[in-house]
């Protein structure tokens, strides 16, 4: 019997290691598409995207997907795959019980991702330009609203406190596509949420305010006659009435993305685990254990009974040549400001989860140690003094095989989308009607030019804004 009930958690451990896997070799199977990417050989970078064998990295193929065919400009094919992926997320928001029970036991990596916050609003934002790439303006205008819905979901269903609620780059983006429709009253009330979101940008991740959209929510103020909202505007922010004049002609508007944003790493840490905790419930010693990793100096002068291994996920910040941002078209130039810091964002809201994490992977693994004692101790108090010495040996050896079990399939959950860009800018200029063939420059910290694109030449109609974005993996 007990030899039937060790081959059964034999037989369990081999298939919680192969699944402990699964999640964390997403970035290694990755690295030959990324490479594609980088030179800008999107076909290439389609051809090397594998799809997952099973469901636990779906979501994010769906989203690197959508994205590569965003750049290679096949963008209805891109927004089928962006649908999945939002589909897909929302239901994953009710995970699957038995992948809960089965990462306990091993790690995070074998439960299905189901995307960082701010991942999942950048689905809306490449949705809604493939909408103005396709000339549905008013479907693009959806995507942008459903962007900070969600986030406002995510906020309120979370464990933690984030800062992360409100993308004000989306909120901005939303108020100028409501502008280019000429809906006024709600292109005002974008720009306002916007001006709300930047001012938590500065605070939670040192973006500040940029100046343009001070200039348009004054501007649009104007044309709706809130004097005093224009007066006010114009004192506090030191706005010249010649910044406030309508655009004559036609307006380019280029987001322009660089980079790549931050991606995951494992790092390893020994955590404390004091003798008089041996009978203390595994929750409260996990809790002991996350206060402990923020104060060290907790248990100098109690008696450790084991240091208990863990890994986590730190990010690591992906550097950029790219410092500044000029858009010239003819004699005419402008700076591009910087409005979504995906670094800055990724860092500070995954700081704000790592207590959460920390507590649940030391929760993990002390219950595989407990796991791995308690098998020993269960043949140790068989009362059949027959082969006792041979029980006790397989005790040893099953409760050594348990908790090498545990330290071999603990590993950090290192997955996201790992195409997005670092950084958003919006550059914008006036356009005489007619056609533009734009062109930018990529600026280094010391104001040399790194690199000059052409874009494709783009029509601009008088009184109309025309929506295009660019992506430089620099």
């Amino acid at each position: 019997m007990k030899g039937r009930t060790a081959m059964a958690m034999a037989v369990s451990l081999v298939a919680l290691l192969f699944l402990s896997g699964c999640g964390a070799a997403y970035s290694g199977y990755m690295g030959r598409s990324l490479r594609q990417l980088e030179k800008g050989d999107y076909e290439g970078a389609l051809a090397r995207l594998e799809k997952p064998g099973g469901k636990t990295n779906t979501l994010l193929y769906y989203l690197e997907k959508g994205l590569i065919l965003h750049y290679q400009g096949h963008y209805a094919a891109s927004n089928i795959e962006f649908e999945r992926a939002e589909r897909l997320s929302d239901v994953l928001y009710t995970r699957s019980v038995s992948r809960e029970i089965a990462a306990l036991l091993s790690n995070d990596s074998v439960v299905a991702y189901r995307g960082e916050e701010f991942e999942l609003a950048l689905i809306h934002y490449y949705r809604a330009m493939n909408y103005a790439r396709l000339g549905d303006r008013q479907a693009a205008l959806v995507e942008c609203r459903k962007a900070n819905l969600k986030l406002e979901d995510y906020a309120q269903q979370a464990e933690y406190q984030l800062s992360y609620k409100n993308d004000a780059f989306l909120q901005y983006m939303t108020g100028l596509f409501y502008e280019a429709e000429a809906e006024w009253n709600d292109a005002y009330i974008s720009y306002k949420d916007a001006l709300k979101g930047y001012r938590a940008y500065a605070e939670a991740f040192g973006l500040a305010v940029p100046r343009m959209l001070l200039i348009d929510l004054a501007r649009v103020a104007q044309r709706l006659g809130y004097d005093d909202e224009v007066a006010a505007y114009s004192e506090r922010y030191k706005l010249r009435p010649d910044e406030l004049l309508p655009t004559p002609g036609g307006e380019l508007v280029v987001f322009v993305e660089s980079g790549f944003a931050p991606r995951k790493q494992q790092v390893e840490f020994d955590v404390p685990i004091m003798k008089d905790e041996r009978e203390v419930a595994v929750w409260t010693v996990s809790e002991r254990a996350v206060n402990r990793y923020h104060h060290p100096r907790v248990y100098r002068h109690g008696r450790v009974d084991y240091w208990l291994k863990i890994a986590l996920p730190e990010y690591r910040e992906m550097r950029t040549e790219v410092a500044g941002v000029r858009l010239r078209i003819g004699a005419q130039s402008a700076m591009a400001a910087r409005a979504e810091d995906l670094d800055a964002i990724a860092q500070r809201t995954f700081a704000q989860k790592f207590d959460t994490i920390l507590l649940r992977t030391v929760a993990r693994n002390l219950a595989k140690y407990v796991a791995s004692k308690s098998i020993e101790k269960a043949f140790a108090a068989d009362g059949d003094e027959e082969n006792a010495w041979a029980k006790e040996g397989l005790g040893e050896v099953l409760g050594g095989l348990f908790n090498l079990f545990g330290a071999a399939t603990e590993a950090a959950d290192t997955r996201g989308w790992l195409s997005l860009p670092r950084d958003i800018r919006i550059a914008r200029l006036p356009v005489v009607a007619g056609t533009a063939v734009p062109g930018l420059e990529f600026i280094d910290e010391r104001g040399r030019v790194l690199a000059v694109e052409t874009l494709p030449e783009v029509e601009v109609a008088a009184g109309e804004k025309v929506f295009v974005n660019f992506r430089t993996f620099r």
